[in-house]
């Protein structure tokens, strides 16, 4: 899910230092440090006008919600009352391992004591893929799914006794389930199922590894500091290494392991062997060329498009600054890499501290014609609190120095596909939002004065700034948080002490956005939220509107139209603490299916995979999730009908070892 930031998008040069700082070093501090130190320190960014962005439209100024600098920031509501443990039928002794390498330490044991599903965060080591045997297999696996499920998470979220800074600093692990049709050998029955899990073997993975476990962190995260009491001068001018742990992508027939912390890293197929280990500036799996060089980092969720291509962004490769997007052709050859305007600032070239700033993209929408960013107002900027450049220097974590901008709205950009140019960018609403759920363009009627309304998050000023003759727009499904993200944040921080509730999770909603303006015309939620279910909802397998939910995905057959379903991880309130529903949004609908799981069974992300044959049916196809039984300690995938999602399960494959919680997984079929 994540833009690491990396020190060397900045081009230090001393023709350009504003400021100064004195450093006092310890003996010992080679001379090359020093220097590198005090230019850091003296550092400022070149503040011409990006050549790419030069000229472009005024219209792409527009301010839309910006908020005044004497506007005082919102004030923090009071955080709903929260149990401080799992009670009832949801404290349940989980069988964590008492002893050998995989034996946690006695505050890991007392935090999934006090909330079970703590335990999906566990470590579970290196599972080699085999085949499992046939009584591991309840009901049918479905003659037409035959391929492999992968999915991506953090393998450990702590090294030994010490736990990592932040969920998304944990060393990436490539899980693998995949369904063959049975050999001659294999007569027992008609498919075949191989699982297993690796961990990738990363630059720093292997950093870690030859330093053991009981010293501590040895390598500088995006969010975490090394130990330097065990590891001296471990953070100093290091750059936040790259975890992979993000998202698989298969490519040109290889295997990806994804993280924006750096490089996309091949992993094989069959086995989950690391083919390779590279750092942040090797991109030996695309045709770069003079001009045309990938950003230094890669999406977690570079889009893939009907013809093959594929979209991604990340911080700029030096001498550039800032984020590029790029376009890489279905045989792997870069073929555009533009920059992407943050700010008002990098479209004019104006003096502005908001183009020093470093911010997250995770996520963007893919419609046929556009790609869309929302990005939220939670930056590292610049500022005389030294955290930009202390972070810049390694002596404080590049993560934790982000905040929230109260003063500020999200900022949206749109591009055009084909040739990645700006078509739109400006300043929206307050939001704030991981992920996306695809996007659609539209053609739009004249306006109308007795029709035309907004809702009430759509500001007049972008409202009356849209151009009236406009025919075009994009439709944009976007996950928005219901609570804060600085609250949001500080949950990821430390996953074993957080405690979940309806602020923490989204709302699915629909932007409507002018094209030519980037004017948001309308904003109003997928379905209607609610907190949770009731008693009777949970009987019906039906709620009445949208629970706070995660991870949204519909059907690949969607692209480019509006879906009738999305699915989605969703909250129900059920006293377990964490995700334990799954929910089918049905557009227009009054209630949604909704498939609640068992106190202490908690949901992956569901990948939907089409059935082979010919029906029409949009929700005709499989939804594949794992599942973490807390009271077993273990895992299984789960194949049910995408019809009915609520109804009995098709298949179940027991696994024997339990998966640590994935963020995101991709079917490659047979």
């Amino acid at each position: 899910m994540r833009v690491v930031p990396h020190l060397r998008r900045m081009r230090l040069t001393d023709a350009n230092l504003a400021t100064s700082s004195i450093i006092v070093f310890p003996l010992g501090v080679p001379t090359s440090v020093r220097s590198l130190t005090r230019v850091v320190m003296t550092w400022t960014a070149h503040l011409g006008a990006r050549a790419s962005l030069r000229g472009a439209p005024a219209a792409h100024l527009a301010r839309g919600h910006r908020r005044t600098r004497d506007t005082p920031p919102r004030r923090r509501s009071a955080p709903p009352p929260r149990a401080e443990t799992a009670r009832g039928e949801h404290a349940i002794d989980v069988p964590l391992p008492t002893s050998g390498a995989l034996a946690p330490p006695a505050w890991a044991r007392d935090a999934v004591s006090a909330w079970p599903w703590r335990g999906g965060l566990e470590p579970c080591g290196d599972h080699p893929v085999r085949a499992l045997s046939p009584d591991q297999v309840t009901g049918s696996i479905p003659e037409d799914l035959r391929g492999a499920l992968f999915r991506v998470g953090p393998g450990r979220c702590r090294v030994g006794d010490a736990k990592y800074a932040h969920w998304f600093d944990g060393d990436g692990a490539t899980f693998a389930c995949s369904f063959e049709d049975a050999t001659r050998d294999e007569a027992d029955s008609s498919v075949t199922v191989r699982a297993g899990i690796k961990f990738v073997r990363t630059s720093r993975f292997a950093a870690q590894e030859r330093a053991g476990v009981d010293k501590g962190v040895a390598v500088r995260g995006a969010w975490t500091q090394a130990d330097e009491r065990n590891f001296p001068f471990a953070n100093l001018f290091r750059f936040p290494t790259n975890p992979s742990n993000t998202a698989p992508l298969v490519h040109a027939g290889e295997l990806l392991a994804l993280c924006e912390g750096g490089a996309p890293v091949r992993v094989d197929k069959r086995t989950l062997d690391t083919l390779d280990t590279l750092d942040n500036e090797t991109k030996s799996v695309f045709a770069e060329s003079a001009g045309r060089r990938l950003p230094m980092g890669f999406s977690a969720h570079a889009k893939r498009d009907s013809d093959g291509s594929l979209y991604t962004w990340g911080l700029a490769a030096p001498p550039s600054i800032g984020v590029q997007v790029a376009r890489i052709s279905a045989t792997g050859e870069v073929t555009h890499v533009v920059d992407l305007p943050l700010c008002a600032g990098d479209l004019n070239g104006a003096l502005s501290p908001e183009r020093l700033e470093f911010a997250l993209i995770h996520d963007c929408a893919m419609s046929e014609k556009h790609l869309v960013f929302v990005v939220p107002p939670w930056r590292l900027r610049p500022g005389f609190d030294g955290k930009l450049a202390g972070a810049l220097a390694g002596a404080t974590s590049f993560g934790h120095a982000f905040e929230w901008d109260d003063r500020r709205g999200a900022w949206l950009v749109v591009l055009r596909k084909n040739d990645l140019s700006v078509v739109a960018a400006r300043e929206t609403k307050q939001a704030s939002a991981y992920h996306f759920c695809g996007a659609r363009d539209e053609a739009r009627r004249a306006p109308d004065a007795s029709s035309e309304t907004s809702s009430s998050e759509t500001s007049s000023s972008e409202t009356s700034s849209s151009d009236a003759s406009s025919s075009e727009t994009c439709v944009v499904l976007v996950g928005e948080l219901r609570g804060r993200r600085d609250d949001l944040e500080a949950r990821f921080a430390d996953m074993y002490a957080s405690v979940w509730a309806e602020d923490g999770y989204n709302t699915l909603r629909e932007y409507v956005i002018d094209v030519n303006s980037g004017a948001l015309l309308s904003d109003a939620p997928f379905a209607t939220p609610v907190s949770r279910a009731s008693d009777a909802e949970r009987a019906r397998g039906r709620v009445a509107g949208q629970l706070p939910m995660e991870f949204p995905t519909a059907a690949p057959a969607t692209r480019g139209r509006a879906p009738r379903f999305v699915y989605t991880l969703a909250f129900s309130g059920s006293g377990g603490g964490y995700f334990d529903a799954i929910q089918k949004l049905e557009a227009g609908a009054e209630t949604h299916a909704t498939r609640f799981l068992p106190p202490g069974v908690f949901p992956s992300e569901v990948e939907f995979v089409p059935k082979v044959c010919a029906e029409k049916d949009e929700d005709a196809g499989y939804l594949l999730y794992l599942e973490y039984d807390s009271a077993a300690h273990a895992s299984s995938v789960v194949v049910l009908d995408a019809r009915d999602i609520a109804g009995a399960e098709l298949a179940r494959i027991h696994l024997p070892f339990h998966v640590p919680y994935t963020f995101h997984g991709t079917f490659e079929p047979e």
